[in-house]
């Protein structure tokens, strides 16, 4: 397998767009991409594009609607539906087309088009009122439900506290101010989470991310080519995907059962994917420089610097007492702002963490800059025990 870089990307800004389709921030993004690389659409070789059933038609063969939008030059489309890890598995899939090389030049492109509210099951809403949305909709089963209950043991667990849960949401917020594509730049404090409406006991609203649309994209090459464009380019060092561990006792989103005793790791698809994408790189999670991280919930930020082996099981509360996750401390996780900063836009929203990832690599991050970050890793998480990692260096 050959070395790959990432020489353009493109953001979408996050929000709810309704004058817009799915395809059209695909473009936009696309275009922005390009941009960044220096690059004209005649270029790329192959799309690799994330789809999902809320865009509609498009969403569903987006690679195409995008091709048919920028110019059908019969070049490959491949289009990926993983849940909430789509994105990831987007830039992973496009990954492995430049290193087998069959191409040295792939757009990898994700978007998304939420509806509003919690999502229940497959994203169903009135208007589809079949027998899955009426036994999911009717058991109150959102996401947070299954957030909830997680974040319940892990506060019988470890003593995990109500203001360690509102101090995710105070750290995120804090970076999210600095970056100006954030579509939240509120800092909120400990007593505002707080004080906020109880949605799921213990998960207040503002310790739930929103649901929004966004689009990312993020352009591939293979070595030669790449050192045409670039002088600093941004390596992708291992990538991972990974599914749910028999005896992982966390209930799997979509599923109403979970395996007690736990003989695997909490959100095992998570541990399963990254230390896939470890071993690919050759090195391991104390060597990250910083991280981006699924933050749906404040559970997810307390769980995750865990699962992907960054301290030990429990530890992420004191990590959050010594302010050692914010910019400066030991390990700035989600110095984008993450999702609580941005909404989640579920299929494209491992494409922004990316986006990240080279923004911060370039050293091109402003005032949320980790300071000599050479090394970061991108994880996304998703329904039905999907997961997706990628790490990148420079």
């Amino acid at each position: 397998m050959g070395k790959v870089a990432v020489v353009g990307i493109g953001l979408h800004p996050w929000g709810k767009f309704d004058d817009k389709t799915i395809t059209d921030m695909a473009v936009e993004a696309t275009n922005r991409a390009l941009k960044d690389a220096s690059l004209e659409w005649s270029d790329i070789q192959e799309v690799v594009a994330g789809e999902w059933i809320w865009g509609a038609g498009t969403g569903l063969n987006l690679g195409a609607a995008l091709t048919t939008v920028m110019g059908q030059t019969g070049i490959p489309t491949m289009n990926v539906f993983n849940m909430c890890a789509t994105a990831t598995n987007v830039f992973r899939a496009a990954y492995n087309v430049v290193a087998s090389g069959q191409k040295d030049i792939v757009l990898a492109i994700s978007g998304d088009k939420s509806p509003k509210g919690f999502f229940t099951w497959m994203g169903h809403t009135p208007d589809s009122m079949d027998t899955d949305y009426l036994r999911w909709k009717t058991m109150g089963l959102t996401n947070p439900g299954y957030w909830a209950m997680e974040c319940r043991r892990r506060m019988e667990k470890y003593g995990t506290t109500p203001r360690h849960l509102a101090l995710a949401k105070v750290v995120c917020s804090r970076h999210g101010a600095l970056n100006p594509d954030a579509l939240y730049k509120k800092v909120f404090t400990v007593e505002e989470v707080l004080n906020s409406p109880m949605v799921c006991d213990p998960l207040r609203l503002f310790m739930i991310c929103a649901t929004r649309d966004g689009a990312a994209a993020a352009i591939l090459c293979s070595e030669e080519v790449a050192k045409k464009y670039t002088t600093k380019p941004v390596w992708i060092a291992g990538v991972g995907e990974g599914s749910s561990l028999f005896g992982d006792p966390t209930p799997v989103l979509g599923l109403l059962c979970a395996q007690y005793p736990g003989s695997a790791p909490l959100v095992s698809e998570s541990y399963a994917s990254s230390q896939m994408a470890y071993k690919m790189a050759g090195i391991g999670p104390k060597d990250m420089d910083f991280a981006e991280i699924p933050d749906n919930s404040s559970w997810h930020y307390l769980q995750y610097p865990e699962t992907l082996g960054f301290w030990e099981a429990g530890q992420t509360d004191r990590m959050l007492d010594e302010e050692a996750t914010l910019l400066g401390g030991k390990l700035p996780l989600n110095p984008s702002g993450g999702i609580a900063s941005f909404g989640e836009a579920v299929a494209a929203t491992g494409l922004a963490q990316i986006y990240e990832l080279v923004v911060q690599l370039r050293g091109q991050a402003g005032a949320r800059q980790v300071k000599g970050a050479k090394v970061g890793i991108a994880q996304t998480y998703g329904q039905l025990g999907n997961s997706a990692t990628a790490i990148m260096n420079v």
